[in-house]
């Protein structure tokens, strides 16, 4: 041991690398630390753990402070409390601690001791337990040794105990407490604001960002990015957050800067009149005030009037602007307390990272869905229409035929027909069309105005002028009802009348597409929904994005070219918006020309997943590669597997490893050809049907070996569902694989696999499978071997049957009397005639099976004994190449259909299944609707 190290996340060796290597080392450990959450004690607690297991005594002092540490946490100190109660135990500082004037004092310490044979150490900095902290943040942290500051040592050892004193004894009656002091808090601190009695109160998502914002701050953040969708109150939530944070001066920075004034009418309405507010623009110099509203043109341009320290909170609106040249230049000269980003389209296409400016905090996103659910914006009725007239291909819009072919009499009748088909009867027109250029504005513009009251607004009009076209388009007692324009009107403009938005231009981006439809979304009077008309031309190139920007609103949006077709022939209607109000409705020819592009997508293709990675990586700003576990701590994360599945110069990546490999990544770690081959193997569970093989995997990652009932007890503890055959099956599959080697009565894996690299690598690979085995089939049954509609394939399948995952040809097993049929619906073209069997539902509740070719006598009377079947079906054999798994349909019961032999020797089976396929796989495997 070296005294005096100073530790970081970016150093050779880590705090956490550190920190696991005296666990592993230490005769005793005591620990005093703040915040702690599960997802970070799985990194250290297979090193925990084995200390624990070789007579090593520790002692855990963490708090409820900011009811930040999960219960979770607690419930895992209180089992190793219960597995060592001669070795191991945690204290709680639950409000233990108060000043002077009686107020609860804030628990905030991160202190880590170690006695080892011949000396001590202390760890003390600002790391807290939480994957963020271990594994993200920037942090510092010194080590400190007893024998050369043995006066150190002492004051440490002499507060931890005073400390330790001072705090409760961790029990499962105070857990549950804090449980429900955790239910009840969120409540709570909705009441505790300091706008409770104000007139306008925070709605839901409001409320919640509110939450969230105050607890970034008391965790020591200094700036932070809300990520809402249009018309969800971002402005009004600023300004609830600017009475929490009670400023002395607020600087609310626009883009635009004919919102100057209605974003200071929100923070009127929300503040009163305690503070002075005034503007400052090209026509408004109002510096006298407490919270000052500009642009971002005119304070770039005179920040001399103002000193670094002159505003204690700055708020940018329109966050995804913060990348360019004015905006940084307000960034790096100001230093408030706090600085709060806003906006709901984050991602820009240019891939500036807008994250960094903000220290990478997004404590609260809320995007449409969320927002359409919730009710803070009206549901749209989006029609895709095709329009014949047009060409979107990208030599026609580049030449500027598309805008002539746009507005052609005969294509503006095709308009002005599908307006009034769509439009509310009895309702005057407020319609947002968005167009390609400015010249295309103007050419729209003048050619329906001789059917609407028409005006066009480009980057040239004064803030007066657009503020009047917005007034004359929202007012009933005006005349204009269509509004052209190009980007002016993506962010920051507020007209909640609209009641119907036109896209007359081809779609670039699904982030663009979203922001354009929000313009339209904001809740106003007797406004029930907006109506979204969507003309989609020929050799439309990039017309999936649509698909992509609609989908998204899916709760679970993957990326898949069978999923993204079968949205769009259903109408997206499987996305489950319908009960809100949502509908959308795209026309046959349209949809053929999105299901062409999608059809000449492959989503497996290096260029278009590279982008995937390329762009999450920006998205959470991580400078080296984010981890396994990254993939799933963020809702927007990619599906990690596409990243193994993607085929690279030797085949499939196989593991995320080798994807990383495959694109050049930097500052990867370094692996032997060996080690590379296990991380493979390893990955190649995943996703996991069980978790037993990763625990044992888990369990032996801090000393590379474990006596096998140590193993058994660990998997128990974690799986207690796991049966002796089990456990003796899962050591079966580990050794064919080679993952390890079982000797006598001991474990072990590989020699010349384990370094300090190498398992911290696998420690978040682990914890990866096991998390999302958790979240896909945490609430399966124990007693079901398979989880009802969930994925499998074949060799998976095997496995959770306790059978030889290496027997894996197609067609149908019999095991018990119970009968396993893998279906193919959709053969494959190139498929010989007798193999193509009549396999599919005849109703939702009824399967048609056929039997291989050429059946004998004796296996037909195997299958017409069968107790009953169990039923995987999937749409196709492969896409892009890619085998894709098998969906588990059920039980059922089977009934041979008499005389149905067929000409290849085959048999047919009707199976009434026990219960009924859902509305969403109807497309995917063909299912008549009744």
């Amino acid at each position: 041991m070296e005294d005096g190290l100073f530790y970081t996340n970016h150093a050779k060796v880590r705090f956490l690398d550190h920190l696991c290597q005296q666990i592993d080392n230490c005769l005793s450990f005591a620990f005093t630390v703040s915040f702690i959450k599960r997802a970070g004690l799985s990194l250290i607690q297979s090193h925990i753990e084995a200390a624990l297991h070789r007579g090593v005594h520790g002692r855990i002092i963490t708090s409820t402070y900011q009811n930040f540490t999960d219960v979770n946490s607690l419930l895992y100190f209180l089992h190793l409390q219960n597995q060592y109660p001669d070795q191991f135990a945690c204290h709680l500082d639950n409000e233990c601690f108060h000043d002077l004037s009686g107020n609860v004092a804030g628990f905030h310490s991160k202190g880590y001791l170690f006695t080892f044979a011949d000396d001590a150490e202390l760890l003390v900095g600002s790391s807290n337990i939480t994957v963020y902290a271990l594994l993200k943040n920037v942090e510092w942290d010194l080590a400190s040794l007893k024998s050369d500051h043995p006066q150190t040592w002492a004051h440490a050892c002499h507060d931890f105990e005073t400390l330790w004193n001072d705090t409760l004894p961790l029990t499962k009656t105070l857990i549950s407490q804090y449980h429900t002091r955790l239910c009840y808090a969120v409540e709570r601190w909705d009441m505790d604001y300091a706008v409770a009695n104000a007139k306008i109160q925070p709605n839901a998502m409001q409320k919640n960002a509110l939450k969230q914002l105050n607890r970034f701050r008391c965790m020591g953040e200094d700036k932070a990015l809300i990520i809402a969708s249009p018309g969800s109150g971002k402005t009004y939530l600023a300004a609830f957050d600017a009475v929490n944070f009670n400023p002395r001066r607020l600087l609310y920075i626009v883009h635009e800067g004919s919102i100057l004034r209605k974003s200071l009418d929100s923070f009127r309405n929300v503040i009163g009149s305690g503070k002075r507010f005034g503007i400052y623009d090209g026509t408004h110099r109002e510096l006298d005030c407490d919270f000052l509203f500009s642009t971002n043109v005119t304070m770039a341009a005179h920040l001399e009037l103002f000193s670094p320290s002159e505003f204690d909170y700055i708020i940018i609106d329109e966050a995804h602007h913060a990348t360019a040249s004015s905006y940084q230049k307000i960034l790096q000269y100001f230093h408030p307390q706090f600085l709060l980003g806003m906006t709901a389209t984050p991602e820009r296409m240019d891939g500036d990272d807008v994250f960094s400016s903000f220290g990478n905090n997004v404590p609260y996103e809320l995007r449409l869905r969320d927002a359409i659910v919730q009710g803070l914006v009206v549901p749209f009725h989006y029609y895709g229409i095709r329009d014949e007239l047009l060409s979107y291909s990208d030599a026609a819009v580049k030449a500027r035929l598309f805008s002539e072919q746009c507005a052609s009499e005969e294509n503006c009748e095709l308009i002005v027909n599908e307006i009034e088909k769509h439009r509310k009867p009895g309702e005057k027109l407020k319609a947002l069309a968005f167009c390609r250029d400015v010249s295309h504005a103007i050419m729209m513009a003048q050619a329906l105005s001789d059917y609407y009251d028409t005006q066009y607004l480009t980057g040239r009009n004064s803030v007066g002028e657009r503020i009047r076209a917005y007034h004359d388009l929202q007012s009933d007692d005006e005349k204009l009802e269509i509004l052209f324009t190009v980007d002016i009107l993506n962010e920051g403009v507020d007209i909640p009348g609209v009641n119907m938005v036109l896209f007359l231009r081809p779609t670039q981006s699904s982030t663009i597409f979203l922001q354009q439809l929000g313009r339209g979304l904001r809740k106003y009077q007797d406004k029930e929904y907006v109506t979204v008309l969507d003309f989609i031309g020929n050799d439309y190139q990039r017309s999936s994005q649509i698909a992509f920007a609609l989908g998204s609103l899916s709760q679970n949006f993957v990326l898949e070219k069978q999923l993204v077709g079968s949205l769009v022939k259903d109408d997206f209607r499987q996305i489950g918006m319908e009960e809100y109000g949502v509908e959308i409705h795209i026309d046959d020819l349209s949809k053929k020309e999105i299901l062409d592009q999608l059809d000449h997508i492959n989503f497996h293709n290096k260029r278009f997943v590279q982008q995937d990675y390329e762009n999450f990586k920006k998205y959470i700003g991580e400078s080296s590669y984010p981890c396994h576990m990254d993939y799933l701590n963020n809702e927007c994360a990619p599906d990690l597997l596409r990243f193994m599945n993607m085929k690279g110069a030797h085949g499939k990546t196989g593991s995320y490893y080798g994807f990383l490999k495959e694109i050049n990544e930097q500052n990867l770690p370094s692996f032997s050809e060996e080690q590379q081959g296990y991380i493979k193997d390893v990955s190649e569970f995943l996703p996991l049907v069980r978790p037993q093989e990763y625990l044992v995997l888990q369990r032996l990652l801090p000393t590379g070996k474990e006596d096998i009932e140590e193993v058994r007890k660990y998997v128990d503890d974690n799986a207690p569902y796991t049966t002796a055959s089990i456990f003796q099956h899962v050591l079966l599959v580990l050794q064919d694989r080679k993952l390890v080697y079982i000797q006598k009565n001991e474990i072990s894996i590989p020699d010349g696999i384990l370094n300090v690299e190498m398992r911290q690598y696998l420690e978040d690979l682990l914890q990866y499978g096991i998390a999302r085995y958790e979240n896909e089939f945490g609430d399966k049954d124990p007693s079901d071997t398979f989880c009802i509609w969930g994925k499998y394939r074949k060799a998976q399948i095997k496995l959770l049957l306790l059978k030889n995952t290496h027997d894996i040809m197609l067609g149908t097993d019999i095991y018990d009397g119970t009968v396993y049929a893998y279906v193919t619906v959709h053969k494959a073209s190139d498929i010989k005639d007798d193999l193509r069997y009549a396999d599919g539902f005849l109703d939702p509740q009824t399967f048609l099976w056929e039997t291989k070719a050429n059946l004998k006598q004796k296996e037909l009377d195997s299958l017409c004994a069968a107790s009953h079947i169990e039923l995987f079906v999937r749409k196709v054999e492969a896409e892009d190449g890619l085998a894709l798994p098998f969906t588990y349909i059920g039980s059922g019961k089977m009934h041979l259909i008499p005389n149905s032999r067929q000409d290849n020797g085959s048999w047919q089976f009707r199976v009434e299944m026990k219960q009924r396929a859902p509305q969403d796989l109807y497309f995917d495997f063909q299912l008549p609707k009744g």
